[in-house]
C-alpha cells in the first residue's frame, strides 16, 4: 500500500501534546483515517471501532497503521532527535526555510503544502509547526507520512 501524507490544523495550545490529542480526536470522530476492514480489501469486514483504544487492539491496524495523525503516539520536545510515530517540532531554521517566516501564518502554511513534505525524514514520522495570526500563536499544524 505504501505510506500516506496527512496534515491537520487545530487551534493553538501551548502544550503541543494537547493540540495533538485535539487533532486525533477530530480525525477519529470524522472517520478521517484508513480502516483496513472496510470491505474493499482482503481483511474481514468489520465496523469502525468505538474508540481509539479499540482501533489499536486490532492486529491488522497495528501493522498497517491508520495513515493519519492517529499514528502519532506523542510529541518530541524541541532539540530532541525525531522519533518514529512522534510529532517533532520544526526548528526555527527549518520553519523559515519551508514557510518563509519564523512565525508562519496559515497562508504561509497553505502556500508551502507542496514542499513541506521534504522535511519528513521517512515514513512513520510527523512534524508540527505553530501558525500565527497578528504575531500571536493561533493554530498548530501537524503533518506527516505514515502507514504501510
Amino acid at each position: 500500500m505504501g505510506g500516506s501524507a496527512w496534515d491537520y490544523v487545530v487551534p493553538y495550545h501551548e502544550d503541543a501534546a494537547v493540540a495533538l490529542s485535539t487533532a486525533q480526536a477530530k480525525a477519529f470522530s470524522e472517520g478521517d483515517y484508513f480502516w483496513a476492514h472496510d470491505g474493499r480489501r482482503s481483511f474481514p469486514e468489520r465496523p469502525r471501532p468505538d474508540s481509539v483504544d479499540e482501533l489499536w487492539e486490532d492486529p491488522v491496524m497495528q501493522e498497517l497503521m491508520t495513515h493519519s495523525v492517529l499514528d502519532m503516539f506523542g510529541v518530541s520536545r524541541p532539540g530532541e532527535e525525531p522519533q518514529i510515530c512522534c510529532a517533532a517540532p520544526l526548528s526555527p531554521e527549518v520553519t523559515r526555510e519551508v514557510f518563509g517566516a519564523e512565525c508562519p501564518t496559515r497562508a504561509d502554511y497553505e502556500g508551502a503544502i507542496d514542499v513541506m513534505w521534504d522535511v519528513i525524514q521517512d515514513r512513520g514520522y510527523g512534524c508540527y509547526v505553530v501558525l500565527y495570526r497578528d504575531n500571536v500563536p493561533d493554530e498548530i499544524a501537524f503533518f506527516g507520512v505514515t502507514g504501510d
